[in-house]
């Protein structure tokens, strides 16, 4: 059976600034649900809305029909754009707490190994990025949101956690957000542009165009 997260009914300002005011997405278990938007079109405040790090004027998030009124739902897991595993504690032990067994992540990317066992502040930014969406799409939640999970990610590396997601979204409902945006077009099986508040689907380039996010090709 199918898990389905969808949310509606959302309204965010800023000073009086409407950020967002009318946004419908649904993604279930099995789907990767791409996110484009110009900077500023509200993409990462909706994820953050999602997952619960920020209030909005009002909000309908539902996981089976059951509202979720509780922020931090275990069932939703939340890569942001900044850091997500302190510089404090070595990566190892962040990989502990979120209960993700390192070998995972050097299934796929072996090179992994001695990062492992640093701190975020001694490895590099893209393996640290890499690390940070393995342990995402590796918990036990039904929902991942990433947000810019290829910044800073050298190119073979991103095919690389491309066909991983692929194979993820058989265990749980995937959305996905990033600036690279033709990643994120191969990726989803649904694709929304945000603008002026509201989402919209689109389904190929020339749309993205019409839509304001690309000038013309």
């Amino acid at each position: 059976m199918k898990d389905v997260l969808e949310l509606d009914g959302i309204y965010l300002e800023y000073d009086l600034a409407k950020i967002l005011t009318g946004i419908h997405v649904k993604c279930e278990t099995g789907q990767i649900i791409g996110l484009l938007g110009r900077n500023g079109s509200g993409k990462s405040s909706l994820m953050r809305i999602v997952f619960g790090s920020l209030e909005a004027q009002s909000k309908s998030i539902r996981i089976n029909e059951v509202s979720q009124l509780k922020s931090f739902n275990r069932n939703i897991s939340y890569l942001p754009q900044e850091a997500l595993i302190p510089s404090f504690i070595s990566i190892q032990k962040a990989l502990k707490l979120f209960n993700i067994d390192p070998q995972c992540i050097l299934d796929v990317f072996p090179e992994a190994r001695e990062s492992i066992r640093l701190k975020p502040n001694e490895i590099s930014g893209g393996m640290r990025k890499i690390i940070e969406v393995m342990l995402i799409l590796n918990t036990n939640s039904k929902f991942a949101l990433l947000d810019e999970p290829f910044s800073g990610i050298m190119p073979v590396h991103i095919e690389t956690l491309k066909d991983y997601m692929w194979s993820k979204k058989n265990e749980k409902g995937i959305i996905i957000t990033d600036h690279l945006y033709r990643h994120v077009m191969e990726l989803s099986d649904t694709l929304y542009v945000l603008a002026n508040g509201k989402n919209y689907i689109v389904n190929d380039e020339q749309q993205l165009i019409t839509r304001g996010y690309v000038r013309e090709l």
